[in-house]
């Protein structure tokens, strides 16, 4: 193969040699070289660490890697008639040939982690181009991967909190974000096995504490997954998994981060014991505390919406009002977020005050905290005629004591 003027593909070439591989074979680490010239590395000069990653080596077999060859052959064979070899990067078709190679290699076991992330580099690399890469759709190399998540051992209790987050497993929930499947691929990949998928990534989450990144990308696969599977796979989460997406809500880490974890939460609150489950977890002062913070008109518009679905629980209620911030900081957001957020704070403040009409003091927190002007102003001002219904019912609870109170808006007074 020597001698040849046409472009060789880059993964062809020995990475010692630098000319296209007469017998490529596969060391420990996972690279491939040339026979000849890995066992001169090896045998001749006595090194004891891979070339390129520099790391030791504790296994010496060569193991021949047939389906590059089987490659390199067919392309030595078209181009038979060119004379010498350049190092070129991959031409358009070279990448679903390297495809190819690569689906080969990830079904040895000291071969996954280096074959995921060439994938992953290819899928980075094509993103927006499909034509590059035929031999295998988001589809099915969605299934694929998704095994790998599924098949690597999870630990239980105790959690886990050192950086020892499996290879493969960053790997594969990496690039299983990369992926678009239909959803009809997604939900069946998510259902198998009683939602083997659902249940690996939501132990994650809740063990991997230190692994940030992991963490998230496990979050983000959730939020897709949820919007598609059937409702049984939602609502049999544990305590542990809301427990761990509310301290992500609660760190800030990202405002991606934080728009994820909501969007979950939105998506799972409405099944099984879930609400009682998030309350339990300290859900409900987490987003009062994140309201008081933030004036971001998309994420205030969810956390209204996530409290509003918890104070429909009389646990959630209660929560709620022994926050010392609660109606004040919901108060607060009418007429500040945006109409959505306006319906959103006067539907849950409906939620709650219809509940404590016997509550004289939460009356009177409502009233000192501008909450009743706010109403007064919601049922002049231009909202929607569902939200100044809802504003118009708030007033009603309370009307005759609070018509009494110098506090009480004078346009309103009888």
């Amino acid at each position: 193969m020597d001698g040849f003027d046409h472009r060789a593909p880059s993964y062809f070439i020995c990475p010692i040699s630098l000319q296209v591989m007469k017998d490529p074979v596969t060391i420990y680490t996972g690279m491939t070289f040339d026979r000849e010239s890995i066992q001169k590395w090896l045998f001749s000069y006595k090194k004891i660490t891979c070339p390129i990653t520099k790391q030791p080596l504790s296994d010496f077999r060569l193991t021949p890697n047939s389906n590059l060859l089987r490659l390199i052959q067919s392309w030595s064979l078209q181009n038979a008639s060119s004379s010498t070899t350049k190092f070129v990067e991959p031409e358009p078709n070279d990448h679903d040939a390297l495809m190819k190679v690569l689906l080969e290699e990830i079904k040895q076991p000291h071969l996954q982690v280096k074959s995921l992330r060439k994938i992953k580099s290819l899928i980075q690399e094509n993103r927006g181009d499909s034509s590059r890469i035929t031999c295998i759709s988001d589809d099915g190399l969605f299934s694929l991967v998704a095994s790998f998540v599924v098949k690597t051992e999870l630990p239980g209790i105790p959690q886990i909190t050192g950086n020892d987050t499996p290879a493969i497993m960053n790997e594969a929930v990496s690039l299983l974000c990369l992926l678009r499947p239909s959803d009809e691929k997604l939900k069946m990949v998510a259902q198998n096995e009683n939602g083997l998928l659902i249940d690996s990534l939501c132990l994650i989450i809740t063990q991997y504490l230190s692994n940030l990144q992991i963490r998230i990308q496990a979050a983000l696969l959730l939020k897709s997954i949820f919007k598609v599977v059937d409702g049984i796979y939602k609502d049999g989460l544990r305590v542990e998994f809301l427990e761990s997406i509310t301290e992500i809500l609660k760190d800030q880490i990202s405002k991606h981060g934080s728009l994820t974890v909501l969007a979950i939460l939105m998506e799972v609150m409405s099944y099984g014991k879930n609400k009682e489950k998030a309350i339990k977890g300290g859900l409900i002062p987490v987003l009062i505390e994140l309201l008081a913070e933030d004036n971001e008109k998309h994420l205030c518009e969810m956390m209204l919406v996530v409290l509003e679905k918890l104070c429909q629980k009389a646990e959630g209620r209660a929560a709620f009002v022994a926050h010392p911030a609660g109606i004040a900081v919901v108060s607060s957001k009418i007429f500040k977020v945006s109409h959505i957020g306006d319906d959103k704070s006067i539907s849950l403040l409906l939620c709650v005050l219809r509940f404590c009409i016997s509550s004289g003091e939460v009356a009177r927190e409502f009233m000192e905290v501008g909450g009743v002007t706010k109403i007064c102003l919601v049922i002049q001002s231009g909202c929607n005629s569902r939200t100044k219904e809802k504003a118009r019912e708030i007033l009603g609870f309370h009307l005759k004591t609070w018509n009494k109170t110098p506090c009480f808006p004078s346009f309103f007074k009888a």
